[in-house]
């Protein structure tokens, strides 16, 4: 589903970072690690303390994971790794038919590194989010608790410093927030509807062409007759 930036913009205009949370008039909310695991869909226990390990050899054990000959060519000076380098290869063992079950692990090594674990740099996976994809492939962890507090300290900086770079899952952050707007059209009673992602629908039908200033008129006015307090 595509993000509307101007969405996550304004609706950092509502967060509280002394109590950790968004306020539209009289509604108080914010993301639950319920909510998130449903979102994300990982099998384990959320409620597992995340602790992130130091692993040392985190070059030469994503190089096997993924077949990287010549690891430091897909390095960056900081030790990140640069996408657009991997997924080159990708596409040239694809075309040479060399992919393996390797493929699998590529695909979700970008998802820790660029939306689940997002570096400041675009297009960079940072070594932090390297060795949260290295643990979760061994230890099978439920990462949704880290990801949450990720979120939580990305809004505090930000609004406390007045700028910043949202290092967060935002299409993660923006999914929650939509899918407590009412919309006119009532696609989650609707069983048909289930397969033609209606999230979408919606925002592309009816919030589209909303920009920033569109959406903070759309959360401050919020009744809560048009507010879902338990996510579909």
């Amino acid at each position: 589903m595509p993000v509307q930036i101007s969405a996550v913009k304004a609706l950092m205009h509502f967060w509280d970072p002394s109590y950790r949370c968004f306020t539209f008039r009289d509604i108080v909310m914010t993301p639950t690690l319920e909510e998130y695991a449903k979102i994300l869909s990982f099998l384990n226990d959320p409620y597992k303390v995340y602790f992130r390990k130091r692993i040392e050899s985190t070059a030469a054990v994503v190089a096997k994971l993924l077949h990287l000959d010549q690891v430091d060519r897909y390095r960056t000076s900081n030790g990140g790794f640069k996408w657009k380098m991997i997924e080159n290869k990708l596409k040239t063992d694809k075309e040479k038919g060399k992919l393996g079950e390797e493929r699998y692990r590529i695909i979700g090594f970008a998802i820790f590194g660029l939306i689940l674990f997002p570096s400041e740099a675009v297009g960079i996976i940072s070594i932090e989010a390297a060795n949260a994809f290295l643990e979760f492939e061994e230890t099978k962890n439920n990462p949704t608790s880290v990801i949450l507090a990720e979120t939580f300290l990305s809004l505090n900086h930000c609004r406390l410093h007045g700028k910043g770079v949202m290092r967060c899952c935002i299409p993660l952050l923006f999914m929650w927030i939509v899918s407590h707007l009412e919309a006119s059209k009532e696609v989650f009673n609707n069983f048909w509807w289930f397969n033609m992602r209606p999230l979408e629908l919606v925002l592309t039908e009816e919030w589209n062409d909303l920009d920033e200033k569109a959406w903070v008129e759309k959360y401050r006015e919020l009744p809560q007759s048009n507010f879902r307090w338990k996510a579909p």
